[in-house]
């Protein structure tokens, strides 16, 4: 029985406990929990909605100023002419005067095959020519005596005109076994050796004229419209080194039509920094200019799907507007339309902003800006 009456008293006692703490959340008794977070939060003076927070950024002012549309293309430096010089003859490579790097003239001899051959039939033309031509004279000198007739002169002089043929030939055989320059230039490459037997039409040695130096390029149809002959281009090596200058040489007068575009060669300035034929190179091609155009650096430029907008700085808010771009280059973006000249447009910080937010102008001073620069939480 004792222990039937301490089991219905704890029984009693959680329920008041439940009862308890139910009225306590519920705030009907004092000293609630309502009132513990009430308490608390009138602690909390002054702190900010969090929504409400300033974006720190950087701005820059739309202005005026000269912007240019380029295209740019890459390939390679091209020499004047480069050309591989065959043998006309076959044979054995009897010597070499020239090796990869050696510049030579026009008309010096590269290699030569041997030719002792030529050389004995050539002296035997020669003579044979010389023996013609005394008896010409002496038929000559009795031509003008009488004492022979005209048949028997025009035999010895067509019996000279033909020894005079024979040693020309001889001369060509001769000639045919030596490599000689066409023109004055630099060799890059050897392909025998001394000893070496080639046939005729075989490839000896390449020779190239590096002045002046030449670079084509491909555009499309639309692009090559807007280019001129005679425009400067800047060509930027591959390698290190400055920037070099160009000219529009010729602008190719068909387009090809495997490709749908056109051939443009450009020249080369000299006196720019060296640059090697076969090199690469970057071509940068000016297709439009606009000497007074509103801009704005690029950075500034906020790009969702197709279309393009601006977060503009008005006082310490900012407003997103979409615009209409036209040309740019490397820096800037010209505005056709949606921001005014003078306009303060946000170029750094913009992943944090949407339209009405509140921002913070780092950069207010350097800028220009004399919209109000809000202070932090701290009172900074």
């Amino acid at each position: 029985m004792k222990r039937k009456r301490m089991v219905i008293g704890l029984s009693a006692l959680v329920i008041l406990a439940v009862a308890g703490t139910f009225l306590w959340r519920s705030g009907k008794l004092p000293f609630g929990a309502q009132q513990a977070v009430a308490g608390a939060d009138s602690t909390r003076t002054g702190a900010d909605d969090p929504g409400d927070v300033a974006v720190p950024v950087e701005l820059a002012a739309a202005g005026r100023r000269a912007i240019a549309a380029y295209y740019r293309s890459a390939s390679t430096v091209e020499a004047d002419r480069l050309v591989e010089l065959v043998t006309r003859v076959g044979g054995r490579v009897s010597s070499l005067s020239a090796e990869e790097g050696d510049w030579v003239a026009q008309g010096a001899v590269l290699a030569e095959l041997e030719n002792e051959r030529e050389k004995v039939q050539l002296r035997q033309a020669e003579l044979k020519l010389e023996d013609q031509r005394r008896q010409l004279e002496r038929n000559r000198a009795m031509m003008d005596q009488k004492l022979i007739s005209d048949q028997e002169f025009d035999a010895v002089s067509g019996a000279y005109e033909l020894a005079e043929t024979e040693r020309d030939l001889a001369g060509i055989a001769l000639e045919e076994t030596r490599l000689r320059a066409p023109f004055a230039g630099q060799i890059t490459q050897r392909r025998v050796v001394a000893g070496q037997q080639v046939a005729a039409g075989e490839a000896m040695v390449t020779l190239a004229d590096f002045s002046p130096l030449r670079v084509r390029v491909h555009l499309p149809e639309a692009v090559a419209r807007k280019v001129a002959a005679g425009q400067r281009v800047l060509v930027t090596p591959d390698t290190e080194g400055a920037d070099l200058e160009a000219v529009v040489e010729r602008i190719a007068p068909v387009v090809d039509p495997a490709t749908s575009t056109v051939r443009l060669t450009l020249l080369l300035q000299e006196g720019g920094a060296p640059v090697r034929a076969g090199g690469f190179v970057k071509v940068r091609i000016t297709t439009d200019t606009h000497t007074d155009a509103l801009a704005v650096p690029k950075t500034a430029l906020v790009e969702e799907g197709g279309l393009r907008s601006l977060f503009v700085a008005e006082a310490d808010t900012v407003r997103k507007v979409e615009i209409n771009a036209g040309l740019y280059d490397e820096e800037f973006v010209e505005v056709l339309d949606g921001v005014e000249e003078g306009a303060f447009v946000v170029t750094a910080g913009q992943g944090g902003l949407r339209h009405g937010s509140r921002i913070e102008a780092l950069n207010a001073a350097a800028a220009g800006y004399g919209g109000t620069v809000v202070a932090d939480a701290a009172g900074r």
